[in-house]
C-alpha cells in the first residue's frame, strides 16, 4: 500500500536521528496535521515509492513531517537515511506527473523544480492523493483523507489478485457462510421448507422398507419348504406390502417434487428482483467499471444456478444425507461387523474428494468468468448492430463472439471432463465395499452366523449406503456452481452506492433553485482530477451554458449537479445545503435532465411522456407534447399517443426522440434543468423547433445547458468557459468575445465550418 497509516520502523529510526541532531527543532509557519513526536499524531502524510530516484525497482519514502518535506531512502539498515529535505513555506506547487514508464512527484519553489520520489503506474493513483494532501497544506486547509479503490484489486487477508468483474477473493471466501446466507432467502417460506423437509424424511424411511422386506422373502422361501402353502401366503402379504411402501413412495416424491419446483421458482423471483432493486440504487460508478454483460449475467445466469442448487441441488443433498444416516443406522443394527467392512473404501473416497474439490472448483470459476465475458461481447454486437452492418463487419463480429463461445466451451470442457476421472476412482472404490461384504458375509452364511436373507437385505442396501458419496460429489458440483453464482450475487447485495443518503440527510421539498459550486474538483479514477477547483455561483432562474472543448469537464459539471458522482473536493450547495445533506428522493424530484441521446423504453410515446409523472391525465401528457412541439407529428402516427416506439425508440427520428425527452422534462416541471447537447444530432429545422420547445423548458428554472453549437446559448445568462477542467472565462457572450480569449476563438472556428458548410 503506498499511502501510509503509520511510517515505517526505519524511517521513524531516520526521523529520531534528525531529532537528535536538532534539525527538527525549527517549526516553519506551514505545520501538517501532527499532532508532536510523541506518538500522539491524528494523520500522517507519507508516501511510499515502488522505485528508486534512478527508476529501477526499489523502496523510497515521501513524509511530510512538522513543516517539512522528507525522502528517505533505505540503506540496508534499521534506519532510514535522508535524502531530501524542502521545507513547506518555500513550496508554491506540487505535481505528480506521469511519463513513459513512470512517474515524478516533485515540488517547485520560487527558485527551482525539485524532484522528490518516482512512482509506477500502479501508484498513480496514491501519487495523485498525495499531491492533493500536501496542496491543502499549501492553502492551509485539511487535507482531504480519501480512499484508493485500486487497493482493492487485491484481496487484503491473502494478497491474491481479485478477479476482474468482482470484489471477492475466492480463496478467502467462506463457503459456509455464504450457503447459509442463501438458505435466508428460504425464510419467508418457512412452512412450505417444514413440508418439504417432513416428505424428504417420509421419503428417506419408505426408501429403507424394500431391501429389508426382500431379505425376510429370501428367508421365508429358504424356511418355508415344508410348507409351501403358507410360505406362498406370507410371501404374497410381503409382496402386497412392498407395493404399497412404492405407492406412499411415489406419493411422497411427487409431493416432494411440486414443492421444490414451487420454492425454487419462487426464491429465484426473490433472488433476481433482490439482484435487481439493488442494482437501481448503485451509483454510476459502479458500471462504470463493469461491462453490461457481466451484470446481466448477475441476474440471469447466476440466479439460474441459484434456482438450479435450491430446486433439486440442496432437496438431493438432503435425501442423500438422510438416507446415508438412516442406512447406516439399519446396517449395524443388523450386523454391526459388517457394517464397519462397508467403511474400509471410506478414507480413500474422501481423499479423492479432498484432492478433486478445490480444482474443480477453480476450472468453474474460470467458466462463469468467461460466461460473463461472452454475455458482454453479445450485449456489445446487440447494441451496436447499426455500427456492425454500416461498416459490413458482420464477419469480424461473428468471429469475435465465435471466439468467445469457443473459451466459454474450452473452460467448460476442461471442468466438466474431471468428472470423467473422478467418477470412475468412485465407482472402482465403492465396488470394493461390495466384495468385501459378498466374502465377509457368504463366510457367515455358511457358517450359520446370519441368514441368507439378511445378507441379501445387506446386500440390497449396499447401494443404499453407497450411492450417496457417489452422489455428494455430484452435490457438490451443484455447490461449487452454486457458491460461485452465490458469491456473486452477494457482491452485489453487499455493495454500497458511493452516492448514497446520509444519515442526517433533510428533506426539502421545494427547492428555488440557487446553486454554488464551491471549490469543486472531481476525479472518476482518483488518478487525474477532470474537474479542478471548480467556483460558480448561480442565482434561481439564470440559464448557465457550459462551454468548451471536448473532454474539458462539461459533462462532469452536470454529472456532479445530478450527484450521479460526489465530489473529491469541495461543495456544491442548493439553495445553501450541501447536495450530499439532501435527500435523493426530494432532490431528483425537482431536477430536470434532457440528455445528448434520449433513451425512450419500449413502451407508447404516452408512457414516455409521463414516465417521470405516471399518473398524469391525457391533458397534462399533451400540454407538455405541445409545449415541446412534439404533438403534431404524434398526432400524425395511425396510434397516436399509443403508438409504439420500440426498442430505445428506434422508429423514432432522433428528433422526434429529443422531443418527446424534452415533453418529459416539461411533464416532471423541474426546479433545476440540465440540457445537454440537445440539438447535436439534428437538422437545421428540427433544432428550430427544438430551440422552440427549450425556450418555453428553460423559463423560472435554472438551467445548466452543454452546447457545441454556440448558436443554441444565445438567451444564455452566462457563460461559463471550461478548459482541461478549470473554468478559464465566465461571463456573457459580448462580455467574453470582448476578451478574445478561449470562448471567441471557438466562436472563430464555429464560424468558419458554418461557412464551409454553407459552401
Amino acid at each position: 500500500m503506498a499511502l501510509l497509516d503509520e511510517l515505517p520502523e526505519e524511517v521513524e529510526n531516520g526521523l529520531r536521528s534528525l531529532r537528535l541532531l536538532g534539525q527538527l527543532d525549527a517549526e516553519p509557519p506551514i505545520a501538517d496535521l501532527d499532532a508532536g513526536d510523541d506518538g500522539g499524531s491524528r494523520r500522517i502524510i507519507a508516501f511510499a515509492t515502488d522505485l528508486d530516484h534512478s527508476g529501477r525497482f526499489g523502496r523510497e519514502w515521501l513524509v511530510v513531517r512538522r513543516g517539512y518535506l522528507y525522502v528517505f531512502t533505505p540503506n540496508g539498515g534499521r534506519e532510514a537515511v535522508l535524502k531530501t529535505a524542502v521545507p513547506l513555506e518555500r513550496v508554491r506547487e506540487v505535481t505528480a506527473d506521469f511519463y513513459v514508464g513512470n512517474g515524478l512527484l516533485k515540488v517547485r519553489t520560487d527558485a527551482e523544480t525539485i524532484p522528490l520520489v518516482r512512482y509506477s503506474q500502479a501508484l498513480v493513483s496514491d501519487a495523485n492523493i498525495c499531491a492533493r494532501q500536501i496542496s491543502s497544506l499549501l492553502r492551509h486547509q485539511e487535507p482531504k483523507w480519501e480512499d484508493v479503490e485500486e487497493r482493492q484489486r487485491f484481496c487484503p487477508k491473502c494478497g491474491r489478485a481479485l478477479p476482474e468483474d468482482s470484489d471477492v477473493c475466492q480463496a478467502c471466501l467462506n463457503k459456509r457462510a455464504v450457503l447459509l446466507r442463501l438458505f435466508q432467502f428460504l425464510r419467508p417460506y418457512k412452512l412450505v421448507v417444514a413440508a418439504g423437509l417432513v416428505i424428504l424424511i417420509g421419503t428417506s424411511l419408505t426408501d429403507l422398507a424394500p431391501p429389508y422386506i426382500g431379505g425376510r422373502i429370501v428367508d421365508a422361501l429358504v424356511t418355508g419348504r415344508q410348507a409351501p402353502g403358507p410360505t406362498m401366503v406370507r410371501v404374497a402379504m410381503l409382496v402386497g406390502l412392498m407395493a404399497i411402501v412404492r405407492l406412499v413412495a411415489g406419493a411422497l416424491q411427487y409431493g416432494g417434487r411440486r414443492i421444490s419446483a414451487w420454492l425454487g421458482a419462487r426464491t429465484l423471483m426473490d433472488i433476481r428482483i433482490a439482484i435487481f432493486t439493488r442494482l437501481t440504487r448503485l451509483s454510476l460508478g459502479y458500471f462504470d467499471k463493469r461491462s453490461v454483460g457481466s451484470v446481466m449475467a448477475r441476474i440471469t445466469n447466476d440466479a439460474d444456478n441459484l434456482w438450479d442448487f435450491l430446486t433439486d441441488g440442496a432437496p438431493w443433498l438432503l435425501t442423500n444425507v438422510l438416507s446415508l444416516g438412516f442406512t447406516s443406522f439399519v446396517l449395524f443394527r443388523m450386523n454391526a461387523r459388517l457394517a464397519f467392512y462397508l467403511l474400509a473404501p471410506a478414507p480413500f473416497i474422501f481423499i479423492l474428494t479432498r484432492w478433486f474439490m478445490p480444482r474443480a472448483r477453480r476450472r468453474f470459476r474460470m467458466v462463469w468468468h468467461r460466461i460473463s465475458k461472452m454475455y458482454s461481447a453479445l450485449n456489445s454486437a446487440l447494441s451496436g448492430i447499426k455500427v456492425i452492418k454500416a461498416f459490413a463487419q458482420e464477419d469480424r463480429e461473428n468471429r469475435r463472439f465465435t471466439d468467445r463461445n469457443r473459451r466459454v466451451f474450452e473452460a467448460s470442457f476442461a471442468a466438466n471432463a474431471m468428472w470423467a476421472v473422478y467418477f470412475p476412482l468412485l465407482g472402482l472404490l465403492m465396488s470394493l465395499g461390495s466384495y468385501i461384504i459378498w466374502l465377509a458375509g457368504g463366510y457367515q452364511v455358511l457358517h450359520g452366523t446370519m441368514t441368507l436373507g439378511t445378507l441379501t437385505a445387506f446386500s440390497g442396501y449396499l447401494m443404499q449406503f453407497y450411492a450417496p458419496f457417489q452422489n455428494f460429489s455430484r452435490a457438490l458440483d451443484w455447490s461449487t456452481r452454486s457458491m460461485t453464482a452465490a458469491e456473486r450475487v452477494f457482491e452485489v447485495l453487499d455493495t454500497e452506492p458511493d452516492v448514497r443518503d446520509m444519515g442526517t440527510a433533510i428533506a426539502m421539498p421545494r427547492i428555488e433553485g440557487a446553486v454554488e459550486f464551491d471549490h469543486v474538483s472531481f476525479s472518476y479514477d482518483k488518478a487525474r482530477n477532470v474537474l479542478e477547483d471548480f467556483t460558480l455561483k448561480v442565482e434561481p432562474g439564470e440559464m448557465i451554458g457550459l462551454v468548451g472543448p471536448t473532454g474539458a469537464g462539461k459533462t462532469t459539471v452536470i454529472n456532479l449537479l445530478a450527484r450521479f458522482y460526489d465530489v473529491t473536493q469541495g461543495a456544491i450547495l442548493v439553495d445553501g445545503v450541501d447536495i450530499r445533506r439532501i435527500r435523493q428522493e426530494d432532490f431528483r424530484r425537482q431536477l430536470g435532465i434532457v440528455p445528448q441521446e434520449p433513451f425512450l423504453f419500449p413502451g407508447t410515446i404516452r408512457e414516455n411522456i409521463a414516465y417521470a409523472k405516471p399518473g398524469a391525465s391525457d391533458r397534462e401528457i399533451m400540454r407538455a407534447a405541445k409545449a415541446a412541439n412534439a404533438h403534431e407529428f404524434i398526432l400524425g402516427f395511425p396510434d397516436g399517443y399509443d403508438t409504439q416506439v420500440g426498442e430505445r425508440g428506434q422508429r423514432l427520428s432522433g428528433g422526434e426522440r429529443q422531443r418527446i425527452s424534452i415533453a418529459r422534462a416539461i411533464l416532471h416541471d423541474p426546479r433545476i434543468l440540465i440540457l445537454d447537447e440537445a440539438t447535436a444530432s439534428v437538422d437545421t429545422e428540427t433544432e428550430q423547433l427544438i430551440q422552440e420547445a427549450i425556450t418555453r423548458l428553460v423559463q423560472n428554472r435554472t438551467t445548466f445547458a452543454i452546447a457545441h453549437r454556440l448558436s443554441t446559448l444565445r438567451h444564455a445568462s452566462r457563460l461559463v468557459v471550461l478548459q482541461e477542467g478549470k473554468m478559464v472565462e465566465c461571463g456573457t457572450h459580448d462580455e467574453l468575445m470582448e476578451l478574445n480569449g478561449v470562448y471567441a476563438h471557438l466562436v472563430q472556428i464555429q464560424t468558419e465550418v458554418n461557412r464551409i458548410r454553407a459552401v
